[in-house]
């Protein structure tokens, strides 16, 4: 199992328009082979998080080359500000010391 973590910051007053298109790509990226969660998240401060989940590397590496990851990711940049925040984790397999 591979969970990504992806934390950004958006402009101010760019929300409606972010979650317009962001709701788009989880929509989308929950269909993929592979995936087995994508969620978005938000904090207190007003920082969005995007929480994916993916059977194991190649269905991460698939994600990234999906028309609707380059569209609305790119989509999607306009309204982050500064660089996101990616956190890879792999889960621990059973019985693993």
């Amino acid at each position: 199992m591979i969970v990504i973590l992806a934390r950004l910051a958006i402009r101010p007053g760019t929300s409606a328009p972010f979650l317009h298109t962001a709701k788009q790509l989880v929509e989308a990226s929950r269909q993929e082979p592979g995936c087995t969660g994508y969620e978005l998240l938000v904090d207190g401060d007003g920082r969005y998080a995007f929480l994916e989940r993916y059977l194991d590397e190649d269905a991460a590496a698939a994600h990234r080359k999906t028309d609707h990851f380059r569209t609305l990711g790119r989509a999607l940049g306009e309204f982050i500000e500064g660089k996101p925040e990616l956190l890879s984790l792999h889960g621990i397999p059973q019985g693993h010391p």
